[in-house]
């Protein structure tokens, strides 16, 4: 389940990304202006209850150092325990872009500090849980800057992360389910995505 949702987002913008694309090779004044700086956030991750905006500052045209920051709403409930859970992540993305202005392809690598909080309730017994998650990886992809300074950004990256919590209390019957709940929501894991629309100056 989790493979085929993440492949159904790449494959919905990356459709996007090739129509706009199409669309911009007959946009004679695509960008000619110097940027330095962009800002964005992304409209899809909202319908999973994610909410995120990144920054990029571009040095010397080719080096472009993002910060990234999440916030999870999770809309559901999870496993038998009902866990009810949130997460905020802080991510720094190193990009080279290849041909030399904000508006190019890019390679990079990242790392992201997340960290799921939740609470739920197994046999009577209530719990809560802190889950910090770090990971490494790499990544690729593309941002395309108009002159007016609209911008958009789609990448995909994917490295490594611990497995790691805290409980309250620390049973095995609570730490099974904890582990049920981590199997179960998508988004725990080192993949890293990114299409977001915004504005570069």
């Amino acid at each position: 389940m989790k493979t085929q949702l993440k492949l159904i987002i790449a494959i919905f913008i990356l459709s996007l990304s090739f129509s706009t694309y199409a669309q911009e090779q007959k946009e004679k004044s695509y960008q000619t202006k110097e940027f330095k700086h962009s800002i964005s956030a992304c409209p899809v991750a909202v319908a999973f209850g994610i909410y995120s905006i990144n920054y990029e500052y571009l040095h010397n045209q080719k080096h472009g150092f993002v910060a990234r920051f999440d916030y999870e709403a999770i809309p559901k409930t999870y496993t038998d325990a009902n866990i009810e859970s949130n997460g905020c992540s802080v991510l720094l993305n190193y990009r080279y872009h290849i041909d030399k202005k904000m508006n190019s392809c890019f390679v990079g690598a990242y790392a992201r500090y997340r960290e799921f909080n939740g609470d739920g309730m197994i046999n009577e017994t209530a719990f809560d849980f802190n889950m910090p998650d770090v990971s490494f990886g790499i990544n690729a992809g593309k941002k395309w800057v108009w002159n007016s300074g609209f911008t958009m950004t789609f990448a995909l990256g994917y490295g490594f992360s611990n497995e790691d919590w805290d409980s309250n209390p620390d049973t095995v019957e609570v730490n099974d389910v904890i582990k049920d709940y981590r199997k179960a929501y998508d988004f725990i894991d080192p993949f890293y995505g990114e299409f977001s629309i915004g504005y570069s100056f």
